[in-house]
């Protein structure tokens, strides 16, 4: 992390300007923090208030569906439940929450994140005034705005043939993280805190834990299995199919998020990630 001077950050980013009317006095200084395409974000340092991390709206946010605003009513609706930063200040420019003090996640034991994801399943949803993630349209809303040039025969095969959700049955929607791995936990005094809520919302628990055990390699029926006895849920043959049918989308999401990171960014290692998740497709 570059730590740099209030009035300089301020030039970098001007969104920062919009922090004014939160702190009595100008914070001292801010720091960038390393994190992935949509998440450049500022360690903030302000005299008598803390810490807290400014996560601002970008074009970059808005070319990956993310609403920095349904992201503070999630943080909003849980800052009681004691498993992610309080959300402190929201405005047209972005999302300021207290800066979680801790050590990233390093625990080889899986099952911990097994059951961080359980617990996120078990929240009151009910509070929570958003609407319901919607598959298609999100896959569609990253096809729409791929350049022609990207979008290969195999490529259109995949989005037509993947495009739509598994035919499963159906299943309490609950909240999902939609990114739950070590590098959104941190290891505090009280436990583990989740951070990095961007792309979480109301939906299918199946799909939460594909992603989680897609993402982690850890993609096994056992997995699955130990979800499931943690929730009390006796399906599990039903839940190892569903969570296999939502696997496959959660590759067609990444292959279509990858691609358009490469758009925007021009960065090589984009392409090869998703030239790699287009290839395992084919197969």
């Amino acid at each position: 992390m570059a730590k740099i001077a209030w009035a300089e950050a301020c030039q970098l980013d001007p969104t920062l300007l919009s922090l004014t009317r939160f702190f009595d006095v100008p914070p001292t200084y801010a720091e960038t923090l390393a994190g992935g395409l949509t998440n450049r974000c500022w360690k903030v340092i302000a005299p008598h208030k803390g810490s807290f991390v400014w996560r601002p709206i970008t074009e970059l946010t808005k070319a990956f569906t993310i609403s920095r605003f349904q992201e503070y009513q999630i943080l909003k609706a849980i800052e009681h439940d004691m498993i992610a930063p309080n959300a402190a200040y929201i405005n047209d420019q972005g999302l300021l929450v207290e800066w979680v003090d801790g050590e990233l996640f390093d625990d080889a034991d899986f099952d911990i994140q097994i059951k961080t994801l359980v617990r996120i399943h078990l929240l009151d949803k009910k509070r929570i005034p958003v609407a319901p993630f919607n598959y298609t349209a999100r896959v569609d809303h990253y096809w729409m705005q791929l350049d022609a040039k990207l979008k290969d025969e195999a490529l259109v095969e995949l989005y037509h043939q993947w495009r739509s959700a598994p035919a499963l049955d159906p299943v309490e929607l609950t909240l999902c993280h939609f990114d739950l791995g070590p590098h959104n936990l941190i290891k505090t005094p009280q436990g583990l805190s989740v951070i990095d809520w961007e792309y979480a919302g109301i939906a299918d628990p199946r799909l939460d834990l594909a992603m989680l055990l897609t993402t982690e390699n850890q993609l096994e029926p056992t997995n699955v299995a130990r979800y499931c006895q943690l929730r009390d849920i006796d399906n599990i043959d039903g839940w190892v199919e569903g969570v296999k049918q939502w696997s496959i989308r959660v590759h067609i999401m990444a292959l279509l998020w990858y691609l358009l990171a490469f758009q925007l960014r021009g960065d090589p290692v984009y392409e090869q990630q998703a030239i790699q998740i287009k290839e395992n497709l084919c197969k």
